[in-house]
């Protein structure tokens, strides 16, 4: 098999028989067509039937007649009584369609002297030798055959063959009538069935495919319930369903519980380990009070610790939280919040936040991890920058866009790299760890995004944050 043919038979299996309506449409089409096209050979074979039936029926009966007519004289001669003979003028009509005979055979079964209506004329005879011999193989049956008659119309044909009194060799006769007008209405009755059940078949594929999109109607709630709480919008599985479906949406709904839970516990085991680890560093970092060269090695290394401990607990939580269904934050308020609050920590700068952010950006995430990005960002920013900074939010293509500008003193491309390093300070005079945008690249990825430094277009530096949009 070709690899174009294997590709078609892959579309084919994706599009039509991996999904549910579309074995349910093809099997249900597939059975209508079956159902459907043996109905109509079956009616058609019916109706050829009663049509043979009807037209043997009437063959049989001019057979009959033909032979309560039939004599013969004491020395073997065939004698006709006129008054016992067919009367129906077709047979007197010069190829009418009505024809019938008799036959004197020999001893070798070949025709002697035939006695034919004159419908027949001077044309051929609708028999065969090999007809013939069976019929005088069964002396008194009637045999049956389509055959033409001398103007090459259709006819139906009856052939018997009797032995008289005081003759050594049997008579054979025969009847035949136009068979044209039952093959005309079987035809017109075969396109008539062909339309009435070509009508019905779309019918019943139309309601068919009513029956299915209607049945799967409860799957596509729970994929909209789904798409909901993923979104935020819900936190569970809602509504009413079938008793088929109930189960199934009892136990999603078990299984999104437990997920709660398993955070909530993470969460509670992150703090409490939080608390038991920085602990034991505080009293070290206490303890180290002289200025000598061990307790100077004793802080370094508790300072160390600390640092570490700090980072991974917050990537701990940040990573428990990034897995909640559900979760969504409003960009703007946290925004604004964070801006504000800087404004008042930065007082003697002058500092003016200028906050452009779209009005329906929200935040596939929790609150504190959007508090952790952007306040991140905007500290930094706030840190560096103379007096001026922008916050810009807009939605591409189902993500959030975040752009953090500040008209510092910038960064050159290798110092970028750096910055978002861990535990990296490219001025080790300004206050702090070195965490902060390490984290919210690492967080940023943790949420399938991505974060960037670049140059500003008031003079400084660029952050450029990518984040899910909930929809």
């Amino acid at each position: 098999m070709s690899e174009q043919s294997n590709n078609w038979l892959n579309v084919i299996y994706r599009k039509v028989w991996a999904s549910i309506a579309g074995r349910l449409v093809t099997l249900s089409f597939v059975m209508s067509i079956i159902v459907v096209v043996s109905a109509t050979l079956f009616l058609g074979g019916s109706y050829r039937k009663e049509t043979e039936k009807l037209l043997n029926n009437e063959l049989e009966a001019t057979i009959q007649t033909l032979t309560n007519a039939l004599n013969s004289d004491p020395d073997g001669t065939i004698v006709l009584d006129q008054n016992l003979l067919p009367n129906d003028p077709r047979f007197q009509r010069v190829l009418s369609g009505w024809y019938y005979g008799y036959l004197d055979l020999a001893d070798d079964l070949s025709i002697q002297e035939p006695v034919l209506s004159r419908s027949i004329w001077d044309g051929g005879l609708p028999l065969s030798q090999a007809q013939i011999i069976e019929s005088y193989e069964s002396l008194g049956q009637v045999f049956y055959h389509n055959d033409l008659d001398p103007d090459d119309q259709p006819i139906r044909v009856a052939l018997r063959a009797v032995l008289l009194p005081d003759r050594a060799t049997p008579v054979a006769l025969f009847a035949a009538i136009n068979s044209q007008a039952a093959k005309e209405a079987e035809s017109s009755l075969r396109n008539r069935l062909i339309a009435v059940v070509g009508l019905m078949l779309l019918g019943m594929l139309i309601a068919i495919g009513f029956l299915i999109h209607h049945g799967l109607a409860p799957l596509r709630r729970i994929r909209e319930n789904l798409d909901a709480i993923r979104d935020g919008r819900e936190s569970r599985l809602i509504g009413h369903y079938s008793t088929e479906i109930e189960p199934l949406v009892d136990d999603m709904n078990r299984v999104l519980d437990h997920n709660q839970e398993v955070v909530e516990r993470a969460r509670t085991h992150v703090g409490n380990l939080a608390h038991a680890l920085k602990n034991p560093i505080a009293v070290l970092m206490n303890e180290a009070g002289k200025d000598d060269a061990y307790s100077n090695m004793v802080k370094e290394h508790a300072k160390t610790m600390w640092k570490n401990v700090d980072h991974y607990l917050r990537r701990a939580q940040a990573a428990a939280r990034a897995e909640v269904l559900g979760a969504r934050t409003d960009v703007e308020p946290a925004v604004e919040d964070i801006a504000i609050l800087l404004e008042r920590i930065h007082r003697d700068k002058n500092l003016a936040v200028e906050i452009d952010v779209d009005e329906a950006a929200v935040f596939k995430g929790e609150k504190q991890d959007l508090d952790d990005l952007v306040g991140n960002l905007l500290e930094n920013a706030a840190k560096w920058c103379k007096r001026r900074m922008r916050v810009t939010v807009r939605i591409e293509n189902e993500q959030l866009v975040v752009f953090v500008d500040d008209d510092g003193p910038g960064l050159k491309p290798a110092e970028r790299e750096i910055a978002m390093q861990r535990g990296q300070r490219l001025d080790e005079t300004e206050p702090g760890t070195g965490l902060g945008l390490s984290i919210v690249k690492e967080l940023s990825e943790m949420y399938g995004g991505s974060f960037t430094l670049d140059d500003s277009p008031f003079g400084g530096v660029r952050a450029h944050l990518v984040l899910p949009a909930a929809v």
